[in-house]
């Protein structure tokens, strides 16, 4: 998708007035447009912190107040070919790739929003949208975003701008007319 059909895309469910004022509003956040299509995927706000070591990754959820889930090594895994209902399966605690000893925060509370967080190798990405309308981002997503920035100063040096590399994502580098 090139063109006027990538930006009636991008601008569909809000014009560039709204994300410059997002742009300017945020620090950290980036709107990330969905990939959309058969990808599931929502709209959502997205930061990510560079996490080199397991020090690093401990430090900074603990900044943001997000537990820390050690896991046994031999702790449950689903067996291949059996089935479970989606409750059975929730059960399994996912282990974060690069620290297999620490499970993955998925959604959580920061600073008494809802975010999701999750480990991909050496980044921990945060993304948040609306608490209602999971694929949609809107003035209340920016105002939790907002919150948890406030929590994501002291940790300012691990931010990776852009976090996702792409146009699907509203930064300075694609969009610095924007800025």
């Amino acid at each position: 998708m090139d063109g006027k059909r990538w930006t009636d895309y991008l601008y569909e469910c809000h014009p560039p007035a709204r994300l410059r004022a997002w742009a300017r509003e945020l620090a950290y956040f980036r709107f990330c447009r969905a990939y959309g299509g058969h990808a599931n995927d929502g709209d959502h706000l997205l930061v990510s912190l560079q996490v080199e070591t397991e020090v690093d990754l401990v430090r900074t959820l603990s900044v943001l107040d997000v537990p820390v889930r050690r896991l046994r090594p031999d702790h449950p895994q689903p067996v291949p070919g059996v089935a479970y209902s989606a409750a059975e399966f929730s059960r399994f605690p996912v282990a974060m790739p690069r620290f297999p000893g620490i499970g993955q925060p998925g959604h959580v509370e920061i600073a008494g929003q809802r975010a999701h967080v999750w480990s991909h190798g050496d980044r921990l990405n945060i993304s948040v949208a609306d608490t209602v309308d999971h694929y949609s981002v809107t003035d209340a997503a920016v105002a939790s975003a907002r919150s948890i920035e406030a929590l994501l100063a002291a940790v300012a040096g691990q931010v990776v701008d852009p976090p996702q590399d792409d146009r699907n994502c509203v930064c300075p580098r694609y969009y610095p007319d924007l800025w």
